[in-house]
């Protein structure tokens, strides 16, 4: 067995132990930290050379480890939240023009 592979198989085995309110997948999780910290480090090693556009990548970076860690995106509770929901009636409108 590979490192690479004894790696995620150990994070893998910490995120799923840890977490009992994770409304994200483990291998959701685990690419999350990966592309988060891919992406940290890009944005990280470009900082001097494009500020902003590196900004925006420690940022996204960040957010993914940050999801990926904690098991919990408000996005994707916001999306499958039915409870708030609130009651829609349509209303039908015609007009008839002559």
């Amino acid at each position: 067995m590979s490192i690479l592979n004894k790696t995620l198989e150990t994070l893998k085995d910490k995120l799923d132990t840890e977490c009992t309110t994770a409304n994200v997948g483990s291998t959701e999780r685990v690419l999350s930290v990966v592309a988060g910290g891919f992406i940290l480090g890009v944005g990280v090693k470009n900082l001097f050379r494009s500020p902003l556009t590196s900004f925006s990548g420690i940022a996204l970076g960040g957010s993914l480890i940050y999801r990926g860690v904690t098991g919990k995106c408000k996005l994707t509770s916001a999306l499958n939240n039915q409870e708030e929901k609130p009651d829609t009636t349509v209303i039908e409108h015609r007009y008839f023009v002559k």
